[in-house]
């Protein structure tokens, strides 16, 4: 039976329909990028932008960061109003880098080792740092497409980070959830999430900084997130990157288990870069009412026409039986 239920997390309804779970699933397409030809492989540096960062071993490096060869924002840009009768544009000032998250080109990321995701992690946390040093950037967003039906097109394992000068109507209306939750109950969000979902039957594992769980009203089948209890993404020590790196690592072996080799999206949802004229009725006291937290969404069906029209999700599998198929992978010991 259907259930109409109500995202705490994100403000919204999401229909769980476990009527829709046998829909045929679409046929991947197999990736046919040549190795010798795929710039993000050792041996192709010259293929791509000067790096910004990298990761060295004693053979070659671990992880590079390089600017998108086709960038939507570059730091080039002015970041100048122009006004066009009612209309209103801004020059495209920002960051859009590629992260090349391994040397190994057919690796996945169920196949990494703890080590691996976490050099994946500390790249990924040493450009939060360093683009948060720019007062210009308000907002980033860290994400990772892998599968055609995620929209990745370069199957070589990488993630994308952006970082705008403004912050977008969706994370704006994020915070302010967040913050109206914390002013009404002393809490934040994430805090009695974790707190009521530890003892729920949507629990797949918790250690001492993270959690990770199914979401009562998830958007997407198998769709899983893991809360940071008590850190910001930047503050992270390098412990605390390992324990994270393993809840990653052993939750992508179990969806692995389950799914296969599926599609997804990996989003990282962070606090703002810096403070401006949007954020500054909450920007100082983001640290009391946000927690950064990871959210996997498995792309295995395709968002249709309610979807698109309304922006609230049909998910045909109940959450606590994705939890409980997900668990046995965990009780294995992954």
């Amino acid at each position: 039976m259907s259930e109409i239920r109500y995202d705490l997390l994100h403000n919204e309804y999401i229909v769980i329909a476990p009527e829709r779970l046998h829909r045929p699933i679409p046929q991947q397409c197999a990736d046919t990028f040549s190795i010798q030809k795929c710039p993000f492989c050792p041996g192709n540096e010259e293929l791509t932008p000067q790096e910004i960062f990298s990761i060295k071993n004693n053979s070659t490096w671990q992880t590079r960061v390089i600017p998108n060869l086709y960038k939507a924002l570059q730091i080039e840009t002015p970041f100048i109003s122009n006004r066009d009768g009612l209309n209103e544009m801004w020059g495209g000032y920002g960051a859009h880098e590629i992260v090349i998250d391994t040397p190994k080109h057919t690796v996945k990321i169920q196949n990494m080792s703890q080590e691996e995701i976490f050099w994946w992690l500390y790249t990924l946390q040493q450009r939060y740092r360093d683009l948060r040093n720019d007062k210009k950037l308000i907002s980033l967003q860290i994400f990772k497409n892998h599968g055609r039906n995620a929209g990745a097109t370069q199957p070589h394992p990488h993630t994308q980070i952006i970082a705008l000068p403004l912050m977008t109507k969706e994370q704006l209306y994020l915070f302010e959830h967040c913050q109206r939750y914390f002013h009404n109950h002393g809490r934040s969000l994430h805090e009695d999430i974790v707190h009521f979902e530890s003892n729920s039957q949507r629990n797949l594992f918790e250690s001492e900084h993270f959690f990770t769980y199914t979401p009562y009203a998830s958007s997407f089948a198998f769709e899983t997130a893991i809360i940071a209890k008590n850190m910001g993404f930047g503050e992270c020590s390098k412990i605390q990157l390992q324990e994270l790196a393993e809840h990653i690592r052993s939750l992508f072996y179990a969806l692995s288990k389950e799914l296969g080799d599926f599609p997804f999206n990996l989003l990282f949802y962070l606090p703002p870069l810096n403070e401006n004229f949007e954020n500054s009725s909450f920007f100082h006291e983001v640290n009391n009412i946000f927690r950064f937290y990871i959210r996997i969404t498995p792309r295995i069906y395709t968002i249709a026409g309610f979807e698109l029209a309304t922006r609230s999700m049909i998910n045909p599998v109940v959450p606590e039986m994705a939890a409980q198929l997900l668990r046995r992978w965990y009780e294995t010991g992954s």
